[in-house]
């Protein structure tokens, strides 16, 4: 409306449309076909037969509702003298400027003038687009970090920047906010769920605002090679909001790929450093202890101190899932750099493998560091993917190099022989194993577990009828410490069938439930048993190489 050549014009309704962009403008005599209006555009007629034709009356009533014009002007003098109510009444309804143009005015200026307004201030956008472009490239070029590269796009743009990883995570800002203040920031005495927001915006591929009070968020997501790195979001007032927020974000998603992607190359290849080095860790590949030292030390790692190792796995076995295990390596390497521990971490098939050193004084200490940790793992995990578990395996504590191979067998046990926990509990520390320790040491020792329990529990399984039945009853009977009582609750049956079965047990195997020699033999048969069809289920027993040592 400012425009030299508009100073003739009068707005006559529609005031509160006025900010509204204008992408294109078009000159329609004749008024029927509306769907090929565009968002954006800016409507000149005459009105060509409107008065005259209802039909064409009540169409061009649905394009002024439609909402996707910026603007209607109609020539007064052609084809009507004045512009009808009804117009003014719809236009003002829906924040639409209806514009009153003399006749005296050409079709020609009045376009002219626009179009040359909307490509000038296109190439000035594209100007500025540039020049934020090309000054964070420079940044890039020149090896600044991250953080930096922040601070100069929030000047650019004068604005608040946030990025976030692709956990969701504020890793970078220009006002330095810590998670809670940010927070409080986007609340506003209001629950927002950012992640969401986030997400939506990953789905789409393309920007996604929120508008809360006097503030607009906007928010684009930060992709390369098929992969999401993050999320820049940019804040700022409402009320100084330009198109060229969105170019330069558009811009700047570009420039935080190429240094994602920069970081990515080097977190792989130093994942292969570390790979091939616990590989000799766990091998014992290395002419002697010093050495394989002095090798960790160039990782920056200290084999001296009290280590232990972890072994991660997901509970699905039936198929790989590689971007699973990507995410659990990540979710994993994230919470000890958060921690500020020593790690060595190494990915496999269905899991993730790493030493890292352990806190305290004493074995009791160094269990109850080693299952902190574990738990701490878990509930990361769990923040991201609540409908899943992992089972976490933890191996021995020791300060020897040489039995750090015995802690990563100890650690992948215990992942694997989870089940033959009596509580089924997903963190297994490996000497919660407890009696299957030494039937593994026997194993690895030519003994067959099978001779173990068919010389005490066989005659169990000679009635194929009862296999499950009393399996079952002597297993849960000495999960319950051998009470009557809470056998029966827990199998759902009469204490006096309960008793019938132990007596039953007693019969077939010849061995007493009230001596303590022939409770130990029913035991260790049990879990003889128990382990050994654990091992063919998983075939475990070909799957790695029993090395357990004294």
């Amino acid at each position: 409306m400012q425009l030299p050549i508009m100073q003739k014009t009068k707005l006559i309704a529609g005031h509160q449309g006025v900010d509204k962009t204008i992408k294109w403008a078009t000159v329609v005599e004749v008024i029927e076909d509306i769907e090929r209006i565009q968002d954006g555009e800016f409507l000149i007629t005459t009105g060509f037969n409107l008065l005259e034709d209802k039909k064409r009356m009540d169409t061009f009533h649905s394009l002024l509702r439609s909402r996707p014009l910026s603007a209607v002007a109609i020539y007064t003098s052609f084809y009507m003298e004045k512009i009808p109510d009804s117009f003014v009444q719809i236009a003002n309804e829906n924040y639409l400027p209806l514009i009153e143009i003399p006749v005296d005015i050409n079709f020609s200026e009045i376009t002219k003038e626009i179009l040359a307004s909307i490509v000038n201030k296109q190439t000035k956008l594209l100007e500025q687009a540039e020049k934020v472009h090309r000054e964070l490239m420079s940044l890039i070029l020149n090896d600044r970090s991250l953080s930096e590269i922040t601070g100069r796009l929030a000047q650019l743009t004068n604005s608040n920047i946030f990025i976030f990883n692709e956990f969701y995570e504020l890793i970078y800002n220009n006002q330095s906010f810590n998670k809670e203040q940010l927070t409080n920031v986007l609340e506003f005495n209001e629950k927002i769920d950012i992640k969401r927001y986030l997400l939506c915006s990953l789905e789409n591929e393309s920007v996604e605002y929120i508008t809360m009070k006097d503030k607009m968020y906007t928010i684009y997501p930060i992709i390369a090679k098929k992969s999401c790195f993050g999320w820049i979001m940019m804040e700022k007032q409402s009320t100084i909001r330009n198109e060229l927020d969105k170019v330069a974000i558009e811009r700047a998603t570009s420039i935080y790929a190429m240094e994602f992607i920069k970081r990515q190359a080097i977190e792989e290849t130093k994942l292969r450093i570390q790979t091939g080095l616990l590989d000799d860790i766990f091998n014992r590949n290395y002419p002697d202890e010093q050495f394989i030292i002095e090798q960790a030390a160039k990782l920056d790692y200290d084999l001296t101190l009290p280590q232990s190792v972890f072994h991660l796995t997901l509970t699905s076995y039936s198929e790989i899932d590689i971007q699973k295990v990507d995410q659990l390596y990540y979710i994993t390497e994230h919470l000890l750099m958060k921690k500020n521990k020593q790690y060595i971490v190494q990915t496999r098939l269905q899991s993730i493998v790493f030493l890292t050193n352990v806190l305290g004084n004493n074995k009791d200490e160094y269990d109850h560091y080693v299952l902190q940790l574990a738990k701490d793992i878990s509930e990361e995990w769990n923040l991201y993917n609540p409908d899943e578990k992992i089972v976490i395996g933890i191996g021995n504590t020791y300060q020897s190099v040489e039995r750090l191979s015995k802690s990563a067998e100890e650690a992948l046990y215990a992942a694997q022989l989870r089940e033959l926990n009596k509580e089924n509990q997903y963190i297994v520390h490996y000497p919660d194993l407890g009696m299957y320790d030494l039937l593994l040491k026997m194993s690895k020792k030519g003994i067959n577990l099978s001779s173990i329990y068919e010389n005490n529990i066989q005659p169990l399984f000679n009635e194929p009828s009862r296999e499950v039945d009393l399996i079952h009853t002597l297993t849960t009977f000495f999960e319950q410490n051998q009470s009557i009582k809470k056998t029966a609750e827990k199998l759902f049956i009469h204490r006096h069938t309960l008793r019938y079965r132990l007596n039953q047990i007693e019969i077939k195997t010849g061995l007493s439930l009230k001596e303590t020699d022939d409770i130990v033999q029913l035991q260790f048969g049990l879990k003889a048993f128990q382990l050994n069809q654990l091992l063919k289920k998983k075939n475990l027993a070909k799957e790695i190489n029993l090395r357990l040592t004294d």
